[in-house]
């Protein structure tokens, strides 16, 4: 946290009530500071040792952002172990939330980019648990979250962005296909069966879809998200094979190994199994449909890169489209589905090998090896404690 910030004479009143409202009358502001230079993220201290985080309408976010956040957070207020932030208060109207301040603290970013291999390893395994007491609790309780997203995101799309930006990539991704004279026989018909692929293996729950590093706190050996502005109701496979992909959306990307990723992958599985539910066959379909849903929804950015590559967070861009078609073909192989869009990406996978030969893919500081490159952590980034 750094900087100063301030609220509106409108934004005082709206959040002085609010706090009254759920701590009472002698909660008031006593100070207000933005979180990571973010406008619209606020840490507003109550008292000595009380604060909230404030969320306020982004107006660089889309304007259903905030109440698909609000709707989440108070769906997930259902947990009785928490994994996201308690949600404190909220006016839809003024367009203020108010949640639990988790307080400063290490996240999976900072075991990532730091140079602690046993506990990026740890904390991979303790977020894919978290991930998986969001899927395994939700996926029992559609309607509530449904009434929730009816009141204050009524405009919004019911599922998670993710499958939004597929049906908006298509045409780029198939675009830069033919622009490379790759055939693509039979893949666009495979393109327009992963949304079934994904929704037909029936594991559907709220998908967080921005399951990044950096939205992840821990506190102790566990691991609370945060920032749900772009979920939804739809097939849990988009927030799990993060760790397959890795991390889609993701400014902290580098390669991550099968070997480290794995745990993860089954600490997962343990959580949902616990809760009584097992991964079928239709599993490992779903996970490969994700990844390719990723990489169709990237299609603006695969047409831009072919001409010039540009830097995001850790790297550049043509290094995860690289690791993103490696992931797919593996994961497709492995489910044995969407055969013509497997051909497809290892076609793409050898054109772009052979226009890029010196591009590799860099490993995160935490689990690189001896002489292996390594991704550049951004002078922004300040781990925490």
């Amino acid at each position: 946290m750094s900087g100063t910030a301030s609220l509106s004479e409108a934004e005082t009143r709206v959040v002085s009530a609010l706090l009254a409202r759920a701590w009472g009358p002698g909660a008031e502001i006593r100070g207000v500071a933005p979180i990571w230079d973010r406008s619209h993220v606020l840490r507003v201290q109550a008292g000595p040792d009380r604060s909230v985080v404030m969320k306020r309408r982004d107006p660089g976010a889309p304007s259903q952002s905030l109440g698909v956040e609000l709707a989440a957070l108070e769906y997930l207020n259902g947990m009785p172990v928490p994994v996201a932030p308690r949600l404190v208060a909220a006016d839809a109207e003024a367009g203020i939330l108010l949640m639990e301040d988790l307080g400063p603290g290490p996240s999976l970013a900072d075991a990532l980019l730091g140079g602690d291999r046993e506990r990026a390893q740890a904390d991979l395994v303790a977020y894919a648990e978290a991930l998986g007491a969001v899927h395994a609790w939700s996926m029992g309780r559609p309607e509530g979250l449904t009434s929730l997203r009816a009141r204050y995101a009524p405009e919004a799309s019911p599922g998670p962005a993710w499958l939004d930006a597929l049906a908006r990539g298509r045409a780029a991704f198939t675009g830069a296909m033919g622009s490379l004279g790759l055939a693509a026989d039979g893949a666009g018909a495979e393109i327009d069966e992963l949304p079934n692929l994904l929704n037909g293996a029936g594991y559907l729950g709220l998908v967080h879809g921005d399951a990044c590093p950096d939205n992840v706190r821990f506190l102790g050996d566990r691991a609370r998200i945060f920032d749900f502005e772009t979920s939804g109701w739809g097939p849990i496979a988009l927030d799990a094979a993060y760790l397959l992909a890795p991390f889609p959306s993701c400014w902290c990307f580098a390669r991550l190994p099968a070997e480290v990723a794995a745990p993860g992958l089954a600490a997962y599985r343990m959580r949902l199994r616990a809760a009584g539910i097992e991964l079928g066959s239709e599993w490992d379909g779903a996970m490969a449909a994700a990844v390719a849903t990723w990489i169709v929804a990237r299609g603006p950015m695969i047409s831009r890169v072919l001409e010039r590559d540009r830097e995001w967070g850790t790297t550049t861009m043509r290094p995860r489209l690289l690791t993103w078609l490696d992931s797919f073909i593996e994961a497709s192989g492995r489910a044995g589905v969407l055969p013509s869009l497997r051909a497809l990406a290892e076609a793409l996978r050898a054109e772009l090998g052979r226009r890029w030969p010196r591009t590799a893919v860099p490993e995160y500081p935490a689990l690189a090896g001896p002489g292996s490159a390594r991704v550049q952590v951004p002078r922004w980034w300040q781990p925490e404690a």
